[in-house]
């Protein structure tokens, strides 16, 4: 078997594909870029399988309310993930469920979706892709 990534799903209509052979001129930063967009990918159907028996909507707007949109300082970072750990959000998130177990999955899903308002979770494609870019136009 060559080398290779391969990511493939199907489930009703949604259909994803991602493929990458793996050769002598492939780089890492190939497969970097491959498995950036295959988590891509995921990140946002795991929340939407996961909507199904949580409420995401509901924590994402409760989110939205403590982490302002736009470029926000180290400081008000930092205030709103405090705010996603503190015992107000967990009071909040003791309205979505009174189970144990679901409350621990909203106090995790509540952190990463904090994260991922403040563009802190993740690595963007876009830049890399950029870079790649450039240094292949600098080698031509």
């Amino acid at each position: 078997m060559d080398n290779h990534v391969h990511f493939s799903a199907k489930h009703g209509s949604w259909i994803a594909v991602k493929k990458l052979t793996i050769d002598d001129v492939t780089t890492d930063l190939d497969i970097a870029r491959t498995l950036i967009s295959i988590r891509e990918t995921l990140d946002a159907k795991i929340y939407q399988y996961l909507s199904k028996d949580f409420d995401i909507a509901a924590l994402e707007a409760k989110i939205g309310e403590f982490v302002p949109s736009g470029r926000l300082n180290e400081e008000a970072m930092a205030s709103a993930l405090k705010e996603a750990k503190s015992p107000k959000m967990t009071k909040f998130l003791k309205t979505l469920t009174d189970d144990k177990n679901k409350l621990e999955v909203y106090k995790g899903l509540a952190v990463e979706l904090t994260l991922a308002r403040l563009k802190l979770s993740g690595m963007d494609r876009k830049p890399l892709d950029k870079y790649i870019d450039a240094m292949h136009r600098r080698l031509q």
